[in-house]
């Protein structure tokens, strides 16, 4: 598969130069490789004009001076501030230091005071730097410490923005509730521990990993009005990445005075976050985004827009990744549709079968439009086909033996289910699961399992996946078509009545406002969803975007270059392979009946991931009897964590 890629950009570029860049050149701020002779066009949106610069055949080559904001973003052990926290940590009360918000960029958002997070608006205290923060987290008698690796969460879920600080006016003093704070894994007075499969905090704070919580642009991150001038939506892709690039340069920064080894950063997250981690991999000290670096003012990023300091870090541990999202509505409706799953639940639906433990129909078909899923399906054939990976044994992985590929996955992580004595639901008998991902459906449907058996040593003997993936789509409701760029698709955003007997259609708005430029609400950022955009609902009706508000198809679409570009930015498949950074140690997992994205993204990850030479390490897994969720196998995880580890002092 070969992805756009944009010329490289010279010189430091404020925010609102870059958001003039981004208007006018439609994807010229992308970055690129660094090679000679590139151009970069910037102007006024006003008046259309437009100025081309030619990068200097020799700027790639001198050295990068210091950071712009080096010196601001200085860190003095001798008087930053901190808070002494004091948690139950394995039953022991232990002091805990809390670097509180530190701000990691020069020249950081602004913030409304109101802030859409996750569709709840809050009041937030912190509008000087609430979205590029970190709260950092280590035990006093590790303070001292610099060898100790850093764990660094991120903390996107859906896609959205990640806010830290106080909301509707906290004290400092009053205890911590979700209602009055954000961004804080490490709480005064909780108890953690360090042997549960479901602690992350008990497990790094017990092995004297320094702690961080960061903060970062995305979805729904608002400025106030009139503050820059390419508008007020300043979490566009892939402002989340280029934050936690900036997060991880203050550390390396810093490294001589701060507690923790920057050189041992192991990042983790879950679903949106679960695919910020695998960017941060796989982008590591990519000049692509040097340029969105610099308007933000982070470290190490010269006056000429070179760098001084690297982005790449030791470790990814991600769960269920919302990633590739250019092609995820394509893999999504390959995966509910080549055995017929939306139509097999939409049967049942209407049958009535779908039911709770005690009799009650409940809500699960989502199966609105099958003309543009067989149309989605069928792309996916030649996309999966373009991307090039390989199995095993050498042949090419496509929609032909992929499902073949996903089974055995299932398989395994059965059997490793099995085998430990976990929970298990025999073949013909039955079980409960309560909805679950974004509009899951009502209630917990009592279903049976006839897809899947397996001896009394715990080997499956036998396994039907047309059954198996019937259940997934049964055990939580699938999502609309498309699943992801679904803003402006009338039928989903009227609420239009499905004939099923599930009422109305799974709509939640997908990721579209990821996409598009800081002045526009969102964009469609895929054929598809260009397209199919009618513009006829007044909710969804947004100028500038879809084919019906335009006129012009995505093929002529001006803006594509540059949603082209973002998605690129946003998508580790994209630079694996391709990039001398990117992180030598991946875990991976994703929940065997998680329905929030199809099984191949991350499977196609870890394909790509395993071809790569720089890459030592990639363990890749389904976990049996789980959802859309992250960090359900702590102890696993940070087992392999400390033999990353101690695998790295060896060498």
């Amino acid at each position: 598969m070969k992805f756009p890629t944009s010329p490289s950009v010279p010189g430091r570029l404020s925010r609102t130069a870059l958001g003039a860049c981004i208007l006018v050149s439609l994807g010229a701020c992308g970055g690129g490789s660094g090679s000679s002779g590139s151009t970069v066009s910037t102007g006024s949106t006003s008046s259309g004009t437009t100025t081309t610069t030619a990068t200097a055949s020799t700027a790639s080559a001198a050295a990068a001076g210091p950071g712009v904001y080096d010196d601001k973003l200085a860190f003095d052990a001798s008087k930053a501030p901190y808070t002494t926290i004091t948690v139950t940590l394995d039953g022991t009360a232990t002091p805990v230091r809390w670097y509180r918000e530190v701000c990691y960029v020069g020249t950081p958002m602004k913030l409304a005071a109101q802030q859409p997070a996750l569709g709840a608006p809050f009041a937030a205290d912190n509008q000087s730097c609430g979205y590029q923060n970190m709260n950092i987290f280590v035990r006093e008698q590790d303070a001292a410490r610099q060898d100790n690796p850093i764990f660094f969460n991120v903390n996107n879920g859906g896609w959205f923005a990640s806010y830290q600080g106080g909301k509707g006016g906290w004290d400092g003093v009053t205890a911590i509730t979700s209602a009055n704070y954000a961004g804080a894994d490490v709480v005064a007075g909780r108890a953690y521990v360090s042997n549960s499969d479901t602690d992350k905090v008990g497990a790094a704070l017990s092995r004297g990993f320094v702690y961080i919580n960061i903060a970062s642009r995305s979805r729904g991150a608002t400025a106030p009005a009139g503050v820059y001038q390419d508008g007020v939506y300043q979490g566009k892709a892939p402002a989340a990445i280029v934050d936690a690039k900036a997060a991880v340069r203050f550390l390396r920064l810093n490294d001589a005075t701060m507690p923790g080894d920057a050189s041992r950063i192991v990042v983790n997250g879950t679903s949106g976050g679960g695919a910020q981690s695998t960017q941060l991999g796989a982008t590591g000290n990519n000049e692509d985004y040097f340029p969105y670096l610099a308007a933000i003012g982070a470290a190490g990023i010269d006056k000429d827009g070179k760098s001084s300091i690297k982005d790449d870090v030791f470790a990814v541990v991600a769960y269920c990744p919302i990633q590739d999202m250019g092609s995820a509505d394509l893999a999504y409706e390959w995966m509910f549709n080549v055995l017929d799953s939306r139509a097999l639940v939409e049967a049942a639906q209407k049958a009535g079968t779908i039911q709770a433990a005690d009799g009650t129909v409940l809500i699960r078909a989502s199966n609105p439009d099958p003309t543009g899923s067989a149309e989605l399906m069928n792309k996916f054939v030649a996309y999966q086909a373009g991307l090039g990976l390989k199995n095993d044994d050498g042949t090419q992985l496509t929609t032909d033996n992929m499902l073949a590929a996903i089974q055995v996955e299932i398989k395994k992580a059965a059997e490793k289910q099995i085998k430990a004595g976990k929970s298990f639901v025999a073949f013909g008998a039955y079980g409960d699961h309560a909805g679950n991902g974004v509009g899951g459906g009502s209630g917990s449907v009592h279903y049976l399992n006839d897809y899947i058996g397996a001896d009394a040593s715990g080997t499956v003997t036998s396994f039907n996946m047309r059954n198996y993936l019937k259940f997934v789509a049964t055990q939580a409701r699938l999502k609309a078509v498309p699943a992801f760029d679904q803003r402006g698709q009338s039928q989903a955003a009227t609420g239009t009545a499905t004939d099923d007997g599930a009422g109305t259609v799974n709509h939640t708005g997908g990721e579209s406002d990821l996409f598009g430029t800081p002045d526009l609400v969102y964009s469609n950022f895929t054929e598809y969803g260009w397209n199919h955009n009618d513009g006829a609902n007044g909710t969804d009706a947004q100028a500038g975007v879809g084919l019906g508000n335009t006129g012009y198809t995505w093929a002529g679409n001006p803006q594509r270059s540059f949603l082209l570009n973002q998605y690129k930015m946003i998508n580790a498949l994209a630079y694996v392979g391709k990039n001398d950074g990117i992180t030598p140690h991946w875990r991976i997992r994703v929940g065997a009946r998680d329905r929030d994205t199809s099984f191949t993204v991350a499977y196609n990850l870890s394909r790509a991931l395993k071809a790569d030479p720089k890459v030592q390490d990639v363990d890749y897994a389904l976990a049996w009897d789980q959802g859309h969720a992250g960090n359900y196998d702590v102890q696993e995880a940070m087992t392999w964590v400390d033999s990353m580890i101690a695998k790295a002092k060896a060498q």
